[in-house]
């Protein structure tokens, strides 16, 4: 009954997301709107708690561009995702992305069905979780992370176990397309999950935007991942602590075993 009524919750809240977003800014293309949502969703994010001045600067350029109804429609789309993502960790961006039929097709752009991705996490991730009886936390890497699906699949492993991935995970997830890449962040900001999103490519190294969610900074995670390293460093008050400013490349210790494959890669 539980599971039939978080199931309802969903259903009802991606349906009041398509009817928004379908009456909103009809002078748009709807493949502008969607990516001006995705931006601004995760500008809003990040700057809630880490204010970086360009981030703001792009926010209030997309939000100039739209009527004032359509404004607050935004902040409307938000809240159905947020209610939508409140039932269970899975990937709501890219089955809507697809289903509103504006994915990239010539790109061959493709966001697995969350069903799949969870079938691959339980059979794939659930025998690991027993590491975590002889370590603090788990890192994992996803190359090629689309919206995030696989990410969220492999935080339901957790969360069904038991486990508060704010504290049992860190994740670093890159992908080459940049609306991909904020939908992840998006999503794992939602679901406070420690990660670092890089806008880039994995095969050529290229780096072009480094994102890192509030649970990332809340938890210290820049000085827990230093530690499993071998670092001597203490870590600091958080009162105290600054976080980290914006770079081009990524700041953190990265984990040993991230992935060049397809597929999601952990460092135990």
């Amino acid at each position: 009954m539980a599971d039939h009524a978080m199931a309802q919750g969903r259903v009802a809240a991606v349906a009041a997301f398509k009817q928004t977003f379908r009456e909103l800014a009809p002078y748009k293309h709807r493949y502008e709107v969607f990516r001006d949502f995705v931006i601004m969703a995760a500008c809003s994010l990040h700057n809630s708690f880490h204010k970086e001045p360009g981030r703001e600067e792009e926010y209030l350029r997309i939000i100039a561009e739209y009527k004032k109804p359509d404004q607050f429609a935004f902040q409307k789309l938000l809240g159905c995702l947020v209610a939508a993502l409140d039932e269970d960790p899975r990937d709501i961006l890219g089955p809507l992305y697809m289903e509103l039929e504006i994915a990239n097709k010539d790109a061959g752009q493709f966001f697995t069905p969350p069903e799949l991705s969870e079938l691959m996490a339980n059979l794939t991730f659930k025998d690991e979780l027993a590491k975590l009886e002889n370590q603090p936390f788990l890192t994992a890497g996803e190359p090629a992370c689309g919206a995030g699906g696989m990410i969220l699949a492999l935080v339901k492993v957790l969360t069904s176990a038991g486990y508060d991935p704010a504290q049992k995970l860190w994740v670093q997830a890159i992908d080459v397309d940049r609306m991909a890449a904020l939908m992840c962040y998006i999503q794992l900001s939602l679901w406070n999950v420690p990660a670092e999103v890089i806008v880039g490519n994995t095969l050529s190294l290229e780096i072009r935007e480094v994102w890192y969610t509030p649970a990332h900074y809340m938890g210290l995670w820049k000085y827990r991942l230093r530690r499993k390293e071998g670092s001597t460093e203490v870590t600091p008050d958080p009162k105290k602590q600054t976080p980290e400013p914006v770079v081009t490349a990524p700041e953190e210790p990265k984990p040993s075993s991230v992935s060049t494959s397809a597929q999601l890669g952990f460092d135990f």
